[in-house]
């Protein structure tokens, strides 16, 4: 998440950091570190899905190594390494402190595709990127809410769009404005007879973007489980697709992106249909950003509520190429009557 514009033009498998540091290269080998200092304060979470978090604060640092090496002139060995810790004694989320972000190794030929396999990103962030660039809140729409309304029987949340993905084999072409990508994902449950929750996962992805600046996208994911502990339910399957448009001239940026997930079994079936609109405006070292997400759910086929209607406003300004202050305002207006939200924060990059 929380993407630069620059990178938006990117694929996050064909480059590293932009300020990665080259730490060890000789014939053919390549090593590059690269990571994150933050800190954010403000009211920035929900505590009960509804009322916003009391005023507090949170470190997180992240580090990552890139590494390559050459096996011929048309064939490449690549692999990425990323962690990131949350600088609590206690984190707040009840998660651990220290989570992997990308574990992934694989080839790459010709320097436009890529087969890699392990934790890496997933096809379908191709389009929510477009969304995905505020530092605190932002694109709530286009990964969607739908996660939360299909649960198993311990009350977990299995399902829904995680721009990260654990044991995927994935396989992405890139040249020439072109942005192909595709992949399959089996389940580390699975392994086990008797397996209740997800069982696989596969998604595809494309873009294209013109010399002008107008740039496409669209993907389609599919999530497939088992019966999430309820055996009278049968299986469930989440479906997602989203399509976009974007445009970037001079310090101006505009997206626009629609989206539908379905998830359903034998009794029940949850629809959502939401888009987004997103726009940033930079001026030499500052940079306004505004979003607007709707989403509107609906359950067994019953009456739709606006689980997702949001204005975010943010200001950014880099205090230097590597760092910078933001603050975000979040206002919301859904149906659930969610309070309002806002955040503050620094960020230095190396």
């Amino acid at each position: 998440m929380k993407k630069t514009i620059l990178a938006l033009t990117i694929p996050a498998l064909f480059a590293t950091s932009a300020s990665a540091v080259t730490v060890y290269s000789d014939e053919g080998s390549q090593v590059d570190i690269y990571g994150r200092i933050q800190y954010e304060a403000g009211e920035m979470k929900f505590q009960d899905g509804v009322k916003s978090n009391d005023f507090g604060g949170e470190g997180e640092a992240r580090l990552g190594i890139n590494v390559k090496y050459m096996l011929n002139q048309d064939v490449d060995l690549i692999g990425k390494l990323e962690y990131q810790v949350v600088a609590e004694a206690n984190d707040a989320t009840g998660s651990d402190n220290l989570n992997t972000r990308y574990a992934w190794a694989g080839f790459r030929f010709m320097d436009t595709t890529d087969l890699t396999f392990g934790r890496s990103q997933d096809p379908y962030a191709l389009t929510v990127y477009h969304h995905d660039i505020f530092n605190v809140f932002g694109a709530r729409a286009t990964y969607g809410t739908i996660g939360s309304t299909m649960v198993d029987n311990a009350g977990n949340t299995v399902m829904g769009i995680d721009d990260k993905v654990d044991d995927q084999v994935r396989v992405s072409y890139a040249e020439n404005g072109i942005d192909l990508r595709a992949a399959y994902a089996f389940a580390d449950d699975n392994k086990t007879d008797g397996n209740l929750g997800k069982e696989n996962q596969w998604s595809v992805a494309a873009g294209y973007t013109l010399p002008m600046g107008l740039g496409f996208g669209a993907g389609y994911e599919q999530q497939n489980f088992g019966n999430l502990g309820f055996p009278l339910n049968g299986d469930t399957d989440f479906d997602a697709w989203i399509f976009g448009v974007n445009y970037a001239i001079d310090g101006f940026y505009i997206a626009a992106a629609y989206t539908e997930q379905d998830a359903k079994n034998d009794v029940n079936e949850t629809e959502a249909k939401g888009y987004e609109v997103t726009a940033t405006y930079n001026v030499d070292a500052w940079t306004l950003l505004a979003q607007y997400s709707k989403e509107k759910l609906e359950v067994n086929n019953g009456s739709d509520i606006d689980s997702v209607d949001a204005v975010t406003l943010g200001l950014q300004y880099d205090l230097t190429a590597k760092a910078k202050l933001y603050t975000e305002y979040e206002i919301n207006s859904d149906d659930l009557n969610r309070d309002d939200r806002y955040g503050l924060g620094i960020q230095y990059n190396f």
